[in-house]
């Protein structure tokens, strides 16, 4: 295993703990809907249980969610060991966030039949778990890092122009 693959996998791997481990606070400590101070001005601790996706999109689709969900981590593993990465640690980093998240809330729709959030912004109507924040912030970084590669791919494709034209 390469450097960027163990980025890739370390990545994963804290992303769903820290999610389980969260969640598994949120239920032993909240009672569904009620709310509780969380971090001051920021967040309360509310515990939901999401029949859904991101807003409650897809309620009730629990099936088609599940199918999802793991054709998104296919597709994740597929490109982090087939895919034109460059072992670019960003990406690597991003697409292991991004499948931790997906791993931790496809592990709550296959066991609990609903995924479990507690983190309710302050004067905010959605409420989130931090797998959800693993899939957003490893979007970003994934993000990045295809621009990273992209950059390094342009420069040295500029860079074997100029040295054929030296020739």
């Amino acid at each position: 295993m390469n450097r960027s693959q163990l980025v890739f996998w370390i990545s994963t791997c804290f992303v769903f703990a820290v999610d389980r481990v969260t969640k598994v606070w949120a239920e032993r400590t909240l009672q569904v809907g009620e709310s509780v101070p969380g971090i001051d001005g920021w967040y309360d601790w509310t515990l939901y249980y999401n029949p859904g996706a991101a807003g409650g999109i897809f309620s009730g689709q629990l099936g088609f969610l599940i199918i999802v969900s793991s054709l998104a981590i296919l597709a994740l593993i597929w490109y982090m060991r087939k895919g034109q990465h460059d072992n670019n640690l960003v990406l690597q980093l991003g697409l292991g966030m991004m499948l931790g998240g997906a791993i931790g809330n496809l592990f709550d729709r296959v066991f609990y039949g609903h995924v479990i959030d507690f983190i309710n912004p302050i004067d905010k109507s959605y409420i989130f778990n931090l797998a959800d924040k693993g899939i957003r912030y490893g979007l970003y970084l994934g993000l990045i890092g295809l621009l990273l590669v992209s950059w390094k791919r342009r420069r040295a494709a500029k860079r074997l122009a100029a040295e054929r034209s030296a020739e």
